[in-house]
């Protein structure tokens, strides 16, 4: 019997379920497409541009052997499919005895951790796009204080939730926008479906206007939506638009991520002006103090590095790693949050068995304050959120809530695989 096969995407390291009999499969994390050739015969067409190979060895009895670009890697795919998920509870005996997930077993959390007060108790609350593994998906809110689902959407539609899709949360209301171009939006309270509207073309951000939702497309339009009914709105040309909790991994309330090309125009140090450092991207807080360079070291073995800067000017800077930097990875995405003075930045391990772990800083001294180890899964990372008192890292399929004071993990949600 002709069985799906677990293997991992060879871009970003993904799972990557390879169905029967498919001659192709595309990654739904970084939507990189992979040619599969289970070698029952010899080729020599060319690979096309942009695409990857994944070579699967016919099974052998119960066991399938795969190799990816020629490697052979052997996959347990046990937090994935596990009946009951693999955490204890506080207090539990052992080490790194964790909260129980308030979401339960075999559900995902796929996407950027949204930030806003769903019950009305005045603490942040968690929403996101879940997912069945492999199944379907739908947005859903979390209690900040526990991890449990407080509501959920219906099941979304496949348009509204790949890479082009954008969610955000602004003016009461869950916006989702799918790759088509539709915008839904759901009460925040309740999740409940509030309205619709067609904006003819995909969207590439949501923002806040005065009063209004701001929706821009990739043609540099910008859409007016009434919050109550989503009716259209005239905007002024030049009309301001401050960033939401949203999908987009480059903003969020209170800061933004920019790339060194727009350095000059803001006046940051450009991108290998600071010694010792290749800064890449800049967070740029929306108040008063210093701004902060992100990037690698320039001369020796590549490490991540962040400084602090006031103009020209380099307050401090310091290798991210709080471990042994030539353990860990300079490559990949430049990520990072900033709140009430302190800059986390996450940071991978070169074993990948060692996962993902946190820094954070205090962003006027430079002092570190801790370096945690978040989990030792999946290296894939939906992004980082933080709030007054809690750091949000979401993974491949959890988000990991973690205490911004002291980098202790409070509680997770979703599942781990």
């Amino acid at each position: 019997m002709a069985r799906i096969v677990d293997t991992r995407c060879p871009r970003c390291g993904a799972p990557l379920p390879v169905q029967p009999a498919m001659d192709a499969a595309t990654c739904q994390y970084c939507g990189a497409r992979s040619l599969i050739d289970r070698g029952r015969k010899p080729t020599t067409a060319p690979v096309p541009q942009g695409m990857h190979v994944v070579r699967i060895a016919p099974p052998s009895g119960n066991v399938a052997a795969f190799t990816v670009m020629g490697t052979v890697v052997s996959m347990v795919v046990a937090g994935v499919v596990a009946g009951v998920v693999a955490l204890r509870t506080p207090g539990a005996s052992g080490a790194g005895a964790r909260p129980l997930s308030g979401i339960g077993p075999k559900t995902h959390f796929k996407d950027r951790p949204m930030l806003a007060d769903v019950n009305g108790d005045g603490a942040p609350d968690v929403i996101g796009k879940s997912a069945i593994p492999g199944g379907e998906e739908w947005i859903a809110a979390y209690d900040g204080r526990d991890g449990k689902q407080v509501w959920k959407t219906a099941v979304l539609t496949k348009d509204a939730t790949g890479h082009e899709a954008r969610r955000a949360v602004v003016l009461d209301r869950v916006i989702s926008i799918d790759g088509l171009g539709k915008a839904q939006a759901y009460d925040l309270r309740t999740g409940t479906p509030s309205w619709s509207a067609s904006l003819g073309e995909k969207p590439r951000r949501v923002c806040e206007g005065n009063g209004v939702i701001v929706v821009e497309t990739v043609d540099d339009a910008k859409h007016g939506l009434e919050p109550a009914s989503g009716k259209r709105r005239e905007l002024a040309k030049d009309a301001a638009c401050k960033p939401v909790p949203s999908s987009n991994a480059g903003e969020a309330p209170g800061y933004r991520l920019v790339s060194w090309s727009d350095f000059d125009k803001l006046g940051l140090p450009r991108l290998h002006d600071v010694e010792g450092m290749s800064a890449h991207s800049a967070l740029v807080p929306s108040g008063p103090g210093p701004r902060f360079l992100l990037g690698r070291r320039s001369k020796g073995s590549q490490v991540k590095m962040v400084a602090a800067v006031d103009k020209k000017k380099v307050l401090w800077k310091d290798v991210v790693p709080g471990v042994d930097p030539l353990t860990t990875k300079a490559s990949g995405t430049e990520e990072a949050a900033y709140e009430g003075g302190l800059l986390v930045v996450p940071y991978d391990m070169n074993d990948h068995s060692q996962g993902t772990r946190l820094a954070c800083f205090d962003g006027a001294a430079g002092k570190r304050l801790w370096d945690v180890q978040v989990h030792k899964k999946s290296q894939v990372s939906s992004g980082i959120s933080v709030s007054a008192n809690d750091v949000f890292f979401a993974s491949w399929t959890a988000v990991y809530v973690i205490s911004l004071k002291t980098g202790q993990l409070r509680y997770m949600i979703g599942t781990e695989f």
